[in-house]
């Protein structure tokens, strides 16, 4: 079954939080030809702000999804204690750690109440990374955000032609948040959402993903065992069934539109990478965590590549990142059957 989405928010400008979906918009298909670096030369990535505002080695502040919980938990919502309270991008990297030999990744965790909070944490060699970003790392990026605004529809107050010419705004942004199980463990995931199907009643969400096209052996090779890991990895945590891909050319021009059913992913990769892989080590991991991590103090675990291992720390009171009045639940999650070691998929709660 499916993950559940249980909570949400809209994020806007300095910080505006609302407890809707009026950031959530609908998907168009984006016009072939069209140049994905238009308007770059505005542009200030998120990166680049919190680097000046020294808040680079949090990218993920936790307090708009603990305030939207709480807001939906007081609101009758039903939301039972998770093990785990996170962002998508935390799982990202470690149902991904298997096939991983050269990113390290690191994160803070605490417990309270029998939750587990995980904060997201950058590592030395990405804030070092992100000051000397090269050229087409800064056009990367700017591409990947460009392509959500070509291929959404405008909110009501915006026509098209505005919307289309609009600077990319990475403030703005819809975020699902969704409760699932992984073996015996309860997650509440919260994850940015790029944009719903517009043809679909039932509101299903499609991930928006650029890459350059597939000219060389070495581009598919790259794209099949890299970027498809990380395509399936992201959807399928959260259930999202649809991904379309703009490939574009090196001028940055989509030269073709690809749907993937998120499903279907895996079977063409068969030979570089098996979700049951990632699965298996992603549920070994967190029960490890969960059973070594003690109420109230707080841990950094990173992931050292050269090595292949995860490691542990436990961290002075003083880096405390989640106070007594933002620990959501109250009381401790209620333990769940395990299901048969055979079964590594993600179900409903």
């Amino acid at each position: 079954t499916q993950p559940k989405e249980v909570a949400w928010f809209s994020k806007y400008d300095d910080n505006v939080v609302r407890f809707d979906r009026s950031n959530l918009l609908r998907y168009k298909p984006a016009q072939i030809g069209a140049n994905l670096l238009d308007g770059i030369d505005t542009y200030e990535s998120k990166d680049a702000q919190q680097l000046e505002n020294a808040t680079a080695q949090s990218p993920a502040p936790l307090k708009p999804f603990l305030a939207a919980v709480r807001h939906f938990h007081t609101m009758g919502s039903g939301l039972k204690t998770p093990h785990f309270l996170t962002y998508r991008n935390n799982l990202n990297k470690i149902l991904g750690t298997p096939y991983n030999q050269s990113n390290a990744w690191t994160l803070c965790a605490t417990k309270r109440n029998g939750c587990v909070y995980l904060d997201a944490r950058r590592t030395d060699d990405d804030i070092e990374s992100m000051r000397n970003l090269h050229i087409n790392q800064t056009r990367g990026s700017y591409a990947g955000r460009r392509f959500e605004k070509l291929s959404t529809y405008p909110r009501t107050s915006e026509s098209q032609q505005m919307a289309d010419h609009m600077v990319v705004n990475e403030e703005e942004e819809y975020c699902g948040i969704f409760s699932l199980t992984l073996g015996s463990t309860r997650l509440l995931v919260a994850a940015e959402i790029d944009c719903k199907d517009s043809a679909d009643t039932d509101q299903r969400y499609v991930e928006l993903k650029t890459f350059r096209e597939l000219v060389r052996d070495k581009d598919r090779y790259v794209f099949e065992r890299f970027k498809l890991l990380a395509f399936w990895i992201q959807s399928y945590l959260v259930g999202i069934p649809k991904i379309v891909c703009a490939f574009r050319s090196d001028d940055f021009e989509i030269r073709k539109l690809q749907t993937f059913r998120t499903t279907e992913i895996p079977r063409f990769c068969r030979k570089y990478w098996d979700p049951k892989v990632c699965m298996a080590f992603a549920q070994q991991l967190l029960d490890w965590m969960y059973s070594h991590i003690e109420e109230n103090k707080v841990y950094q675990v990173t992931y050292v590549p050269r090595a292949h291992v995860v490691e542990m720390t436990e961290l002075p009171g003083s880096d405390q990142f989640l106070s007594d009045e933002d620990a959501v639940f109250t009381s401790p999650p209620v333990a769940i059957i395990r299901e048969d070691d055979s079964t590594q998929s993600l179900k409903r709660f």
